[in-house]
């Protein structure tokens, strides 16, 4: 039985996105989690996964102090733990546990979710996390990317090249048993629905800027948000 370790920056995530993964993986080997605990980890753990709280993961934090904390928490619990692989999604896994797997002589296999908005905005902060990505996935065994955008742009500025392995995989997924197709609702009522993080990034500002427009000139239009609220929006929107 091999002993899998996987670190991510979130429960809710890995629950939504990689509870079938989780499941299958199970079956044959002993499952540990290395994340921030949330409200999904008790499911995460009924499906037959262990899991390591990680309380020093902040996800949009800059302070590089606090990053060589947790990079050196990732791997005080890989020695511990004497993992056969680590599967590590998002930016700060993907690059700190990349660097705590090379520390310990452990294959790693990473999954690029998306870019992030300091890989994607132009300045100083870019490079400098391109740099320590390309630091972080040296060594690693496979590299997953979920569209050819990112991938392009990781190959364009260097940061990965011919001598790594890596591919592109056909997104996230959908549970087709749990979010099943259903017919459109036939309405006069125009209604308009974002479905996306609740973050500046995916467009929510813009969306809300459209929604007033419209619905000076047209009052009897609807619109919806769906999605997980960032931090940044969690006391209302205007």
């Amino acid at each position: 039985m091999k002993r899998i370790l996987i670190i991510a920056n979130n429960d809710v995530g890995l629950y939504k996105f990689r509870k079938e993964l989780i499941t299958e993986l199970t079956k044959e080997n002993e499952i540990y989690l290395l994340l921030p605990y949330g409200k999904n980890v008790d499911k995460l753990i009924a499906l037959g996964a262990k899991f390591i709280d990680c309380p020093y993961l902040e996800r949009r934090g800059t302070n590089p102090f606090k990053d060589i904390r947790l990079m050196l928490y990732f791997r005080k619990n890989i020695r511990k733990l004497k993992p056969d692989v680590i599967l590590t999604y998002t930016i700060k896994p993907n690059i700190y546990g990349g660097y705590a797997a090379r520390l310990c002589k452990i294959p790693y296999i990473v999954n690029v979710t998306g870019l992030g908005t300091a890989l994607e905005n132009e300045g100083i902060l870019q490079k400098i996390t391109s740099l320590m990505y390309k630091v972080a996935l040296k060594d690693a065994k496979k590299i997953f990317f979920q569209n050819q955008a990112n991938q392009d742009f990781m190959l364009d500025r260097k940061i990965i090249d011919k001598s790594n392995s890596y591919e592109i995989i056909p997104g996230s997924g959908v549970n087709l048993q749990e979010y099943q197709v259903k017919p459109y609702p036939k309405q006069e009522q125009v209604k308009f629905a974002f479905v996306s993080r609740i973050m500046k990034q995916k467009g929510i500002d813009q969306y809300l800027a459209a929604a007033k427009y419209i619905k000076k000139k047209y009052p009897e239009t609807e619109f919806h948000i769906y999605g997980f609220c960032e931090e940044e929006y969690q006391g209302g929107v205007k």
